[in-house]
């Protein structure tokens, strides 16, 4: 016959032992609490948000594309993104209060392309973690574009861009809070921020496929063209609010956009030199952002065999 089970009490030193080993596990388990991810589309306030500063950030062409030049010619320069300021409605986003978006009026970003030979070119850009206008920004980005087809008076290119990096900074909290006349923003920035400026991730992640038309020769020494693609994009931001003991508040969410958007440009180039090339810009994503770009390069590298107005 089977024995009947017979209860056994833990001794006090047991219960001593397990009463702190589950006192020890809290602290683990808390730090290793999931960070809620929030999920917008483009039609919510959160998401237009997302939506405009990934447009922002996006590698256009910024100037013609290349003409038949010999493979290593390389071309290096600087581009400027103009970034519009936002209402306060608009910074608001579907949140208690307006976001600190509006700390950087350009993007400046350091390119470079060498041209392969027969049309296509590899272009790169990287913009360093260096803080300007409040803000540390690391972003790289990468495109290639290859001839498709030509007639008498145009050349057609195909471009694949992509671009992945983080900015950071106190965009959710900083210090204008403390200093600001509603006495509700500064109670916000004294409990929910505990008065410190936050430590805020935007990271885009892009892949964009586009075509662009050219003139084959310049008119009035400027090059003209136009183009228009789709960029599939994975935006998050990370509310960086920092806790008294110097850690990231886990209860606040990961703000995600996913999506595929269209977008257009047109602007042209214009050769100052043999050694030297100007390009400007518009910039087009309906619903996000009409912005300007305007791209100053120089010729590293020169070819011999190139002519002198081809860009």
């Amino acid at each position: 016959m089977p024995h009947p089970s017979i209860p056994i009490a833990p001794s006090p030193a047991a219960r001593r032992i397990c009463a702190a080993l589950t006192l020890s596990a809290v602290p683990l388990a808390l730090g290793g609490q999931t960070r809620e991810v929030s999920r917008y589309g483009v039609g919510s306030p959160e998401g237009r948000l997302l939506a405009f500063y990934s447009a922002a950030v996006a590698f256009s062409p910024a100037g013609a594309p290349p003409a038949d030049r010999r493979a290593g010619v390389v071309d290096a320069g600087l581009e400027l993104s103009y970034i519009p300021r936002l209402s306060s409605a608009q910074r608001m986003a579907g949140f208690d209060k307006p976001e600190a978006t509006n700390l950087a009026p350009v993007v400046p970003r350091p390119r470079a392309s060498v041209s392969l030979g027969r049309g296509a070119a590899l272009e790169a850009a990287w913009l360093p973690p260096i803080r300007v206008f409040g803000v540390r920004a690391q972003l790289a980005s990468a495109a290639l574009t290859a001839p498709l087809f030509a007639s008498r008076a145009l050349r057609v290119s195909g471009r694949a861009a992509v671009t992945a990096g983080r900015v950071r900074g106190p965009i959710t909290c900083n210090a204008s809070l403390a200093r600001h006349p509603s006495r509700d923003l500064r109670l916000y920035f004294a409990s929910v921020c505990y008065g410190r400026a936050s430590d805020d991730h935007f990271e885009p992640r892009q892949l964009g496929a586009e075509l662009l038309a050219r003139r084959v020769a310049a008119w009035r020494g400027v090059l003209p063209y136009a183009g228009a693609g789709l960029r599939a994009q994975h935006t998050r931001f990370d509310i960086g609010v920092i806790r008294p003991d110097g850690t990231r508040d886990p209860d606040e969410p990961i703000l995600e956009l996913r999506g595929v958007r269209g977008y257009g440009f047109a602007g042209a180039s214009r050769p100052l030199a043999r050694w030297a090339n100007l390009g400007g810009e518009v910039y087009y994503e309906p619903g996000s952002l009409l912005t300007v770009r305007i791209l100053a390069g120089l010729r590293v590298r020169r070819d011999s065999g190139a002519s002198a107005g081809a860009p």
